[in-house]
């Protein structure tokens, strides 16, 4: 340790200053010439807008070193040694990292052109040319779809509820099993009258299973029975807590054509005429849907009528 003594024994403090550290400026304002086309533009930037440019600078050689690297590895890969991008910092010291960047970006993209001409040249040697020509003349353009127009005036005399009814017990909402190539026409009758007496809401899915024999005439299907349940206001419009009973379809590829009601324990009830009884026993007595009313229904329901038609 060393005593040191004061320079000055009397020292009068006439300000505290507000900056108590001297920094050096991070760029030389003498090497930048704001004449020049390309930097002229950093002339009005802060020092550490400065500094941001040139982390991404960096950011963006780092990026670019990768991209070559992979680029040799494919190269390699190959047997394409002589398309391989040599280090140019080792070529070059004196030139500025911008300028390898750019002429690493016009070395890649010679290389790509060499490697397209490839390509080409072994299409041409196999005999694939033609092939892929056909390709590109063959229509696989997915048809256009025509929405189904359904005149909604035909249910304005149908008064259907829309407010919750039966407040004492929790949303019930059934997750029901249809054949795609089926509409449950007894299940959507028996929802078309029971809406009437509760407020409830449809939606409707299709299962992955579906995705392989999907066809432009089954999706439209599919489409059509949404967007006209939507348009009469079926869907869930409101908090899932303010309806009764839910009901979602979901189409899936199954052994037989009638839909099947699943429950989360793994046991399920299957046939419609089963899942209707099953849903009448959750609703009170006076909420439940005769069978006099079902079949009256099956004939007069403007709903079954646009569904047939589907």
């Amino acid at each position: 340790m060393y005593k040191v003594k004061p320079y000055e024994d009397n020292i009068i403090i006439k300000c505290v200053p507000s900056c108590v550290y001297k920094t050096k400026c991070y760029f030389n304002p003498n090497d930048l010439k704001f004449k020049d086309e390309v930097v002229s533009p950093l002339a009005n930037l802060s020092l550490s807008e400065l500094e941001d440019l040139t982390k991404q600078q960096n950011k963006q050689f780092r990026k670019l070193e990768r991209l070559v690297n992979k680029s040799n590895e494919l190269c390699d890969d190959l047997k394409l040694s002589d398309l391989c991008i040599q280090n140019l910092s080792t070529q070059n010291n004196e030139l500025s990292k911008l300028e390898n960047v750019f002429q690493k970006q016009e070395t890649l993209f010679k290389k790509i052109e060499s490697l397209n001409q490839k390509v080409r040249q072994t299409y041409e040697e196999m005999g694939l040319d033609k092939l892929t020509t056909d390709f590109e003349k063959m229509d696989i353009k997915k048809k256009k779809r025509i929405p189904f127009k359904v005149d909604l005036g035909l249910f304005e005399k149908i008064k259907r509820v829309s407010s919750r009814v039966l407040t004492n017990r929790n949303v019930e909402d059934l997750v029901i099993y249809v054949e795609p190539s089926t509409i449950p026409m007894e299940l959507l009758n028996f929802i078309d009258l029971l809406s009437q007496n509760v407020k409830v809401f449809t939606k409707f899915y299709a299962h992955s299973s579906v995705f392989s024999q999907l066809n432009n005439e089954l999706e439209n299907r599919f489409l059509n029975i949404d967007d006209l349940f939507e348009g009469l206001r079926f869907g869930i419009n409101d908090n899932r807590v303010d309806y009764d009973l839910g009901f979602t379809f979901i189409w899936k590829k199954m052994e037989s054509n009638g839909a099947i009601l699943k429950f989360s324990n793994g046991s399920f009830i299957s046939s419609d005429a089963q899942i209707v009884n099953y849903v009448n026993e959750l609703l009170p007595q006076v909420n439940r849907i005769s069978e006099e009313s079902l079949k009256k229904n099956q004939t007069t329901s403007p709903l079954l009528k646009v569904l047939k038609s589907f």
